[in-house]
């Protein structure tokens, strides 16, 4: 995602491409061209997301609608927004139990067309804006074929990976135990060492009550799970979860969803999912990735002390009100966040976003 920061004068945008509409913005000798980025949806949408942004043309540039105004005012300060492109390792159950009918389909093939699905998977329509990892976990009663438990066959996270992340799917079949809280503590570590910033979190998608590398049956490696999702989130992680089918217990997804989001005593409880068709799957993950997709947009330049007030923001051409709780604010004079409604425009479907200050508010990098 890129947007513009525009002020005043100066010349800004690529007129004269295809995608260039120019248009008054009420300052005088500054118009704006509108250019277009598009990118791929949520899941269920037909449309691709368009993210569109202003940037500023200057008096008497091939956008300017009044090429005769005055040439005498300030500059154009030009600053592109980059988004914190969020990190989600899907740590998905492996166990022979997701072999289990699903509907028209089973458990495993359900999750594999949630999210890999060529045509309208998660991944493959946000791979641009979300950096995705894959780990698929499971072990073996008795001999782990020389591997030790738990069995992670992991692809780490990136931009653009559906590739690598369905090649390793298509390479993989249920088979045999649950141990999910190992796997938890087992691919922590992928996340906390990754350099790259913005939130990171892991998406659990399991079909059963948890057992232990220790113990493989009976299934009771429950508090495994919860101290597992515990210790991640004091690392910086968190953990959601999903139960795909009703076998595993609301207080067992209620227990990891709290330890996996920090929750303390009279918190409110953290939310889990628990999908019993494949449309329930897919919005589970849906809901869950589009949560994470940051509302805080990076600056390339920093907003003058006391400036904030002299700019406008606009979602979808309307103006979003600054410190209000539907609108935007300043975390500091490089970075602006969207809040409320506003950042729900970020995370659902098609959005513009753009900001216009005055004359000498804004600060250009070097």
């Amino acid at each position: 995602m890129v947007a513009a920061l525009a002020g005043c004068g100066g010349v800004g945008g690529t007129p004269g491409t295809d995608t260039d509409t120019g248009s008054s913005t009420g300052i005088p000798g500054l118009t704006s061209v509108t250019t277009t980025e598009t990118g791929p949806t949520t899941t269920g949408s037909t449309t691709d997301e368009a993210i569109k942004f202003d940037i500023g043309g200057g008096p008497g540039s091939e956008t300017d609608s009044d090429a005769g105004s005055d040439t005498s005012v300030c500059a154009d300060a030009d600053v592109t927004f980059e988004p914190q492109i969020p990190t989600v390792l899907l740590l998905i159950d492996q166990s022979g139990s997701m072999t289990t009918q699903f509907g028209d389909t089973d458990r495993w093939e359900a999750v594999y067309n949630a999210l890999l699905d060529p045509d309208d998977g998660l991944v493959p329509q946000l791979e641009g804006q979300v950096r995705f990892g894959m780990a698929l976990y499971t072990s073996f009663e008795g001999d782990q074929g020389g591997r030790e438990c738990p069995v992670i066959t992991e692809t780490p996270p990136a931009l653009d990976n559906y590739e690598a992340i369905a090649a390793t799917w298509e390479a993989s079949q249920p088979e045999d135990e649950t141990p999910t809280g190992e796997s938890i503590a087992a691919v922590t570590p992928t996340l906390v060492m990754d350099p790259s910033e913005g939130t990171k979190i892991i998406v659990l998608a399991t079909d059963g009550e948890p057992d232990t590398c220790a113990e493989p049956n009976p299934q009771n490696g429950q508090e495994e799970s919860v101290e597992a999702a515990a210790a991640a989130f004091a690392q910086g992680v968190r953990t959601y979860v999903i139960s795909v089918g009703n076998e595993v217990s609301d207080q067992h997804l209620q227990d990891v969803a709290n330890a996996g989001a920090g929750v303390g005593n009279g918190d409110p409880d953290a939310p889990f999912y628990k999908a019993d068709d494949a449309q329930a799957l897919a919005d589970a993950f849906a809901d869950i990735v589009d949560g994470v997709r940051d509302c805080k947009l990076t600056l390339d330049g920093t907003v003058s002390e006391g400036g904030e007030d002299q700019c406008t923001v606009y979602v979808n051409g309307e103006v979003v009100p600054f410190g209000d709780d539907d609108g935007w604010q300043l975390n500091n004079p490089g970075e602006v966040e969207l809040v409320g409604d506003a950042c729900d425009a970020i995370q659902n479907g098609e959005v513009q976003v753009s900001i216009k200050c005055a004359c000498g508010v804004v600060v250009p990098p070097g």
